[in-house]
């Protein structure tokens, strides 16, 4: 069978981790492709909440093998804690369900000693790096001097905690899809964030898109089924960087999303800056990454908002639609027909300018609040 893949369409925090954990079960494996702890996925569902920043979401699962890919970087230190955290809550976790490839790269000390000496010496040009250490860890690997999993050896504390998850997970991958199993590729960021095709150089240090769910695993192209992108009702953004459709934080609706979407960065704690959807933008990451399914994440937000407003610029011109809002309760709701009216409006809106099917729409943080097309 083919692989499904999915994307965040903006900057990150669109709802991916939910989308995988709803999902999840379907596949036999789910596979991070890129990036590393500067990534944050939250999922809610009814063992509780959990904050996975390496690992796929698909671990809360039975029966579905979880991989950490060859584009990720990852901090040992990290990915402990993160296991012992899910095993004291009861989440099997072993080399039976969770696997890491020999080929992605290990961030060291001395690259997140580098990440805050870099982004201070920027004085006022930083960039809002995580000062995770990714991107000294990417420099390492482009520059062939960095350190790989299948070296772990070299850490004889980590080797005999982690040796057993690490092996050739490209082959392991090609095996499944010969036997015609499932498999789903979880996108970290988004792709407004992608180090080729973001807002350079206020991005991430790694390919965020369709390119990266391939560089990322060793899959190819025809290996792909759907490319689902993942969207927000609304925008927002973490850090620094343009973000045209941005509210100035002064404004009651900025606050309104900052406070009911829980807007504060799941690796960072950051407050995440709000704006209205940006039609362009999504454009951007559909052409990019070839998507054929969208999702439309948090929508019950932007319940009692008397204006909602669309960035939808024509010939480079700054111009926004303005859509009338609705004040029901949208929370919950599992039924298209049950939405409120203006809700509809805003989504057909949505579906005519991009040009594409919603096929999933997100009425809160739980598994069960989603309605599927």
């Amino acid at each position: 069978m083919p692989a499904d893949v999915i994307i965040g369409g903006q900057w990150g925090d669109e709802g991916k981790g939910k989308i995988v954990d709803l999902l999840a079960s379907k596949y036999s494996a789910v596979v991070r492709f890129s990036g590393g702890n500067n990534a944050g996925h939250t999922v809610i569902n009814d063992l509780g909440e959990f904050k996975l920043h390496l690992i796929p979401s698909g671990i809360l699962h039975d029966n579905v093998t979880c991989i950490i890919g060859n584009g990720c970087v990852i901090d040992p230190k990290v990915l402990l804690y993160e296991i012992d955290k899910l095993k004291d809550v009861g989440i099997k976790v072993s080399p039976k369900n969770l696997m890491i490839s020999d080929k992605a790269h290990i961030i060291l000390p001395r690259h997140i000693e580098k990440d805050s000496e870099q982004e201070k010496a920027r004085g006022d040009f930083k960039i809002g790096t995580t000062g995770r250490g990714i991107g000294p860890a990417y420099m390492d690997k482009v520059a062939r001097s960095g350190h790989r999993m299948e070296n772990i050896a070299e850490w004889p504390e980590w080797e005999e905690k982690l040796g057993g998850h690490i092996t050739s997970t490209q082959k392991l991958l090609r095996d499944l899809l010969d036997k015609d199993e499932n498999v789903l590729l979880e996108g970290a960021q988004g792709a407004l964030l992608d180090i080729d095709h973001g807002s350079y150089p206020f991005v991430t240090s790694s390919n965020s898109t369709i390119g990266g769910a391939l560089t990322g695993t060793g899959l190819v192209p025809s290996d792909i089924r759907d490319t689902i992108g993942i969207f927000k009702a609304y925008a927002t953004r973490v850090g620094e960087g343009p973000f045209p459709s941005e509210i100035e934080k002064s404004n009651p609706v900025a606050k309104h999303l900052l406070e009911k979407g829980h807007e504060f960065g799941t690796t960072t704690g950051r407050e995440r800056r709000c704006g209205w959807f940006d039609i362009e933008s999504a454009k951007h990451s559909i052409m990019t990454n070839g998507f054929n399914k969208i999702a439309i994440m948090k929508l019950d937000v932007l319940d009692g908002i008397k204006e909602i407003k669309v960035l939808n610029n024509i010939d480079n011109k700054i111009k926004y639609d303005t859509l009338s809002g609705w004040d029901q309760s949208t929370i919950g709701i599992k039924d298209y027909s049950d939405l409120p009216e203006n809700a509809k409006k805003y989504l057909n809106y949505l579906e005519k300018e991009l040009e594409i099917k919603i096929d999933i729409i997100s009425t809160g943080p739980k598994r069960d609040q989603t309605i599927s097309n």
